[in-house]
């Protein structure tokens, strides 16, 4: 009878141990991911540092002002409030721009995976010749990378406004629905980046008196580079350097502007010369141009819209911008001079 009545109390124990087990382990959990989670947050705010070290060597310094780490459990969030950037040059300070706010944000299990929100305005100051001050709705910007390269990068902005003025006076200004800017590592036998590019509704006013057309204005470029790679340790101008030293040249697949029925579809070769300019051509075609003539192009009787569309003979106008020894050419006609990139 004894053994009887105490094997009841024998088997308890680990009947509550069974009941525990799953609390003990989730603790166990927990603590781990908390343990993961400040090392990784430790290493961000480092990784910032050397950033701004390195950068501060290339004559770029940025300021964080009152910088702080959060975002547990689930990713790392480096927050600054009116964050800096200070470009000198050999005679001191140069320019400097201001933005209102950035928060950094990286997930645990994609370090290399970082999202940026800015909030507006990013002011760039250029001493006495004035500033440009950009506002927004929404802006962001997305950048896959590694140690020795960055595989993809998005910068978007929708209802951007830019003026131009001194102080409070604001002389031009211009607006766009929505811009965009992509970069991707492009695959084939030469690795490289392809870049897409779009401008929706962009509207600037003294253009648009001087056109006497409101429409607004289209673009998209879709282009890509092969042998061009940015290395995160390096300058971009640096790395632009590698790429022009290697003799490649860029693809433009497709560079594409309409304003109302007046269209540009370009498509060609792009690339650097020795003195860092651009250098090579983009040819296509232009149609509906009288949409854009009728206001200012009708001289003594002559409708020049008209005229240059029967050039194209239904087709369009021929375009051939050339860009060589520092010229921008249409055809033979030169249009522009053209100064080096970097």
């Amino acid at each position: 009878m004894a053994e009887n009545a105490t094997s009841p109390q024998a088997t308890n124990p680990p009947k509550r141990m069974g009941l525990y087990l799953p609390f003990i382990l989730l603790a166990v959990v927990i603590a781990v991911w908390t343990g993961l989670w400040f090392f990784s947050a430790h290493k961000a705010g480092e990784i910032a540092d050397h950033f701004i070290a390195r950068e501060g060597e290339r004559g770029r310094d940025w300021l964080c002002p009152e910088r702080q780490v959060g975002g547990y459990p689930f990713r790392i969030e480096i927050t600054c409030t009116k964050p800096q950037l200070v470009l000198k040059g050999e005679q001191g300070l140069q320019r400097s721009g201001s933005l209102g706010g950035l928060a950094l944000h990286a997930r645990i299990l994609s370090p290399g995976h970082f999202i940026a929100v800015m909030s507006p305005p990013f002011v760039a100051r250029a001493g006495e010749d004035g500033d440009v001050e950009f506002t927004w709705k929404g802006g962001r910007a997305s950048v896959m990378a590694g140690l020795e390269s960055i595989s993809e990068a998005s910068v978007e902005f929708t209802d951007l406004v830019a003026s131009v003025g001194q102080g409070q006076r604001r002389d031009a200004s211009a607006n766009a629905k929505a811009v965009e800017i992509h970069l991707r590592r492009s695959p084939g036998e030469v690795p490289g980046t392809d870049l897409v590019a779009r401008l929706q509704d962009f509207v600037f006013v003294p253009l648009d008196q001087l056109i006497g057309s409101p429409d607004p204005i289209r673009l998209e470029v879709q282009a890509t580079a092969p042998g061009f790679i940015p290395d995160p340790k390096r300058r971009f101008q640096d790395s632009l350097e590698v790429w022009r030293a290697s003799g490649q040249k860029a693809r433009i697949i497709a560079f594409k502007a309409t304003k109302g029925q007046a269209t540009l579809d370009l498509s060609g070769v792009m690339g650097l010369d020795g003195a860092h300019r651009l250098e090579g051509n983009l040819q296509g075609r232009a149609k509906g141009l009288d949409a854009l003539t009728n206001s200012f192009a009708r001289r003594g009787g002559l409708d020049m819209g008209g005229l240059l569309g029967k050039i194209g003979g239904g087709q369009g106008l021929p375009v051939a911008l050339v860009f060589e020894n520092g010229r921008l050419r249409f055809g033979p006609f030169p249009l522009a001079h053209l100064d080096p990139l970097y």
